[in-house]
């Protein structure tokens, strides 16, 4: 920073550094149980437009997650149902379209709930799980393969049931309670009830076995209450609540540096920021909130933060018009199999894009030179759908980072999320590690601020209604990016 060059000073009470669905999250949850004055940096021209506006949509209520020999990462994902049913489904009515359900008499569960404009779409992930007869199983010669997917599959099936069948009612005193973890690992000799297959599944699996040379073999098909999101919407309507309650956003600044007190416990005082304008400004809070994704390496020295974070890259390919109208992904006990088919809709203007997003479980490391190789994925593609009809569309692919939190007791991937502070110090460290867990985020990080700065807390008297907000819509819509593929669509 040049010192002859004047610099703009503002102070509000909470900053949060980073503009992605973590941040957001954050801000709008805070700013609808407080009168805090927030402000939300972003370095990129627009919200969302990096990490959370690259992904396939994919709401994780667990079932991607319930074959793992640790359901700590599953029971992340049926709380995170929890959490926003309690806390977004009665203040977005308009949007969050999922909640309880009666299936019984006085027996709740979970469901998405038909709505066009809903975050989610009411179209199903459906599990394919593969049994002995299956491709990757019956061309192994290992004994051990056929044990292991057995085994999966007893999860699968069991923690499912348990979770979102006819085991557990969600609907307690008024309140979503999810079960417990000790309940999801008592399903020994549960019977799951999800089993559920379309025509359209069933010629996708034969044709995947003809592609072998095989006959159709016998999957297990179950319905689960995964589906695909709609994330700009989603974050379109957390920015919108948020200038409802007068949040300030301000984008392309960048941090030049981050000026702290080391006497004592360490606090920030100030940022040093560099706006797009090329201006200089000073901001000051009580409290900094950092979910900054793939940046968080340039803070965590200075702010004496000991993590391990692990940057992936991971490809997707996109096909436009749309491959199928079934959203699956098939499991298996080895991750060449791997497959996702997830279908999306998104509208700009008068013009409705519905398109296929295609990916697998193949991810690099950050540091690896290479790109991530997207013939795997175009591979299985031709298997389900057909070369024909594959390379009849427009296609494309990009790569997206993950940034995760890797925990000292384990090194795998978890996928958890992660929210670090001091009690002593007035910063905030959040990841959110899956989109899906913004809810239990912005939860978890307001149960967190409470332990680091004092402030009266409010509970919202009416409900949030976009369509009766025109403005503060209109700005949000101004503000967020659209999901990437959608970029890409009407850019060419």
């Amino acid at each position: 920073m040049n010192s002859t060059q004047a610099s703009e000073i503002e102070y509000v009470d909470v900053v949060v550094v980073g503009g992605g669905i973590a941040g957001i999250a954050i801000a709008e949850f805070l700013s609808r149980h407080s009168n805090l004055t927030i402000k939300v940096l972003e370095k990129s021209l627009k919200l969302g437009n990096l990490a959370s506006g690259k992904l396939e949509g994919w709401f994780h209520t667990g079932a991607l997650y319930s074959g793992q020999d640790d359901a700590q990462t599953f029971i992340n994902c049926v709380n995170g149902v929890e959490d926003i049913i309690n806390f977004y489904s009665p203040y977005f009515l308009k949007n969050c379209n999922i909640n309880l359900i009666e299936k019984s008499s006085n027996f709740y569960t979970p469901t998405i709930i038909p709505n066009a404009q809903g975050w989610f779409n009411d179209q199903p992930v459906h599990i394919i799980h593969p049994k002995a007869d299956a491709p990757e199983i019956s061309s192994s010669r290992l004994r051990s393969d056929k044990v292991q997917v057995d085994i999966q599959l007893s999860r699968v099936l069991g923690r499912l049931e348990v979770a979102y069948g006819k085991q557990h009612n969600w609907k307690n005193n008024d309140s979503c309670v999810a079960p417990s973890y000790a309940q999801v690992e008592n399903y020994e000799g549960v019977s799951c009830s999800l089993r559920q297959s379309t025509e359209n599944i069933r010629n996708l699996c034969s044709k995947f076995d003809s592609s072998y040379g095989m006959m159709p073999s016998n999957y297990e098909i179950l319905h689960t209450l995964d589906c695909s999101m709609n994330t700009s919407r989603i974050i379109k309507d957390l920015v919108a609540s948020c200038l409802n309650q007068e949040v300030t956003f301000e984008t392309g600044i960048t941090i030049d540096k981050l000026l702290i007190d080391r006497y004592g416990p360490i606090r920030l005082k100030s940022l040093i920021c560099k706006t797009k304008q090329g201006l200089i400004k000073r901001l000051k809070a009580k409290l900094f909130i950092f979910a900054v994704g793939e940046e968080f390496e340039s803070f965590l020295a200075d702010l004496q933060i000991r993590a391990r974070l692990k940057r992936s890259r991971s490809a997707m390919v996109v096909a436009y018009p749309a491959l199928v109208n079934n959203n699956f992904v098939r499991m298996s006990t080895k991750n060449r199999f791997h497959f996702n088919h997830f279908l999306q809709q998104r509208e700009k203007g008068n013009k409705k894009f519905i398109y296929s997003m295609l990916a697998n479980s193949g991810y690099m490391r950050d540091e690896d030179p290479e790109e991530v190789d997207i013939e795997p994925i175009l591979e299985l593609a031709e298997r389900y759908f057909g070369k024909e009809k594959l390379y009849d569309r427009q296609l494309f692919s990009y790569e997206c980072m993950k940034t995760e939190f890797i925990s000292e007791e384990e090194q795998k991937r978890r996928y958890s999320y992660w929210i670090e502070s001091n009690p002593q110090s007035n910063y905030l460290c959040v990841l959110p590690g899956k989109f899906s867990f913004f809810p239990t985020v912005a939860y978890q990080a307001y149960q967190r601020i409470k332990t680091l700065i004092n402030f009266e807390e409010s509970t919202p008297k009416i409900a949030f209604d976009s369509t009766t907000l025109k403005k503060v819509k209109e700005q949000a819509e101004t503000l967020v990016a659209d999901s990437y593929p959608l970029q890409f669509f009407t850019v060419r």
